[in-house]
């Protein structure tokens, strides 16, 4: 195979754009010769921003991203930029997983180039996108809600060129999230994606590592090595998720007579399936969360609408349950007061009920809305309580990923503090923007 500059010969590249020493946000590309991928497309969100992004234009003038001519839409004007022909033959993206720091800018990658993500993923985002407030909306309308995506079913191999991808299943808490197995002539390197051991697919994990055991390269996300250093004492035992099923569970058993709602992340369809089963009460979600999460799953759920809701066709009519007959209720129902519900109707919740907050936004006190989001209920003296899991590896369980790899060179992205890692099997490169690595 010709290379692209005659003077160098092929060899595996790898290209750090964003998702340094930050939390998300990664944008990174692998190449060989006349072929690349790029992966993820989403962007860091910092909720205490002054300004947050709105399009393209802003992601890149704030800094959030740099404008990639070949990848972006040619049909999104940016200023001071400007699309170009792709000097690679073979191209590709791909997705790992439906949060918004790895997707939000789906919808801007160039009709010419393929987007791939896992089946499920495929179908959590084109089912979160339907109203085009998760990701950024198409800048084209004639893709409706979300651009293509090709769906790739569990271990299943692409070809770009003379690079391979196998798109693997890991756990995390977003539904279908994978890792990625990247193969070219001369190199294999394996992306975690977002990672971890303790939800309801740790299996999935643990193949994970052993199928990209001695990897050349590991690109291992850092989000809990972010707020504890190895040996630091831990706050709090580990939660799993099904600990948090059963501690849901537990607590609507224990309050009969008694109003309890909750909110969840939607993109965690394991966690609700698992909810929807245990709860002692019928669980009732919002008509959006029910069409997102019977697009998923096929799995019919009862379901309320608003006044203003959009009509949910899929939705099965005979599971619908009357809002008012959900603000009356002290012990029928568990059901979700999503931030469209809880905008219009905190106030008419009643006295001395329960809310649950589960995975949902606002998630920590970094978040200027966090501290008004439960002041809110305290002035409606309904008691609000947060029961949830992280999404990402302990610090501790985050070494065992490399030990299980074992790679030549490590590069710690997905996290504000990188350096904390160490790689016992070879070398450790802490990626700056911009930086491109030969392997």
């Amino acid at each position: 195979m010709a290379s692209r500059d005659n003077d160098l010969r092929d060899k595996t590249r790898i290209t750090f754009y964003r998702g340094i020493r930050t939390i998300g946000g990664n944008l990174i590309e692998v190449s060989y010769g006349d072929s690349r991928i790029v992966f993820d497309c989403g962007c860091e969100y910092n909720p205490a921003a002054p300004k947050q992004p709105r399009d393209l234009a802003d992601l890149i003038s704030q800094g959030y991203v740099p404008y990639l001519p070949a990848i972006f839409d040619r049909t999104i004007d940016v200023p001071g930029h400007h699309w170009s022909a792709d000097p690679y033959a073979h191209s590709a993206v791909f997705v790992s997983h439906a949060h918004l720091d790895h997707s939000k800018m789906l919808n801007y990658i160039d009709s010419a180039i393929p987007v791939y993500a896992s089946q499920n993923t495929k179908r959590v985002l084109e089912a979160m996108n339907v109203n085009d407030d998760f990701d950024f909306p198409p800048y084209r309308k004639d893709c409706g809600h979300t651009r293509p995506i090709t769906g790739v079913e569990p271990n299943g191999v692409v070809r770009v060129g003379s690079i391979s991808v196998t798109v693997m299943p890991v756990d995390h808490d977003a539904y279908g999230a994978s890792g990625l197995r990247v193969v070219t002539p001369d190199a294999v390197i394996a992306y975690t994606g977002d990672i971890r051991f303790h939800g309801f697919l740790e299996h999935d994990t643990r193949a994970f590592l052993q199928a990209n055991a001695g990897a050349d390269a590991l690109i291992m996300e850092g989000t809990s090595i972010s707020f504890r250093k190895p040996g630091d004492p831990v706050d709090r035992p580990e939660t799993t998720e099904q600990q948090v099923c059963d501690r849901i569970e537990a607590l609507v058993r224990d309050n009969p007579h008694r109003q309890i709602t909750f909110n969840y992340y939607l993109t965690n369809i394991e966690r609700i399936q698992h909810i929807i089963v245990s709860s002692p009460r019928t669980v009732v979600l919002s008509a959006y969360a029910a069409f997102v999460y019977t697009s998923v799953t096929g799995d019919p759920v009862h379901y309320y609408r608003l006044n203003d809701d959009r009509d949910y066709s899929s939705l099965d009519s005979t599971l619908e349950i009357p809002f008012d007959e959900l603000l009356s209720d002290q012990d029928a129902y568990l059901w979700q007061l999503d931030d469209r519900a809880r905008a219009a109707h905190l106030h008419d919740l009643r006295r001395n009920g329960l809310y649950v907050h589960t995975g949902a936004a606002p998630l920590g006190e970094y978040d200027p809305a966090y501290k008004p989001f439960f002041q809110g209920f305290a002035d409606q003296d309904v008691e609000a309580v947060t029961i949830s899991c992280s999404g990402h590896a302990t610090v501790e369980k985050a070494f065992e990923i490399i030990d299980a790899v074992r790679p030549r060179l490590l590069f710690p992205v997905h996290g504000e503090h990188p350096e904390r890692y160490r790689n016992d099997y070879g070398a450790m490169i802490l990626p700056e923007p911009g930086l491109t690595v030969e392997l």
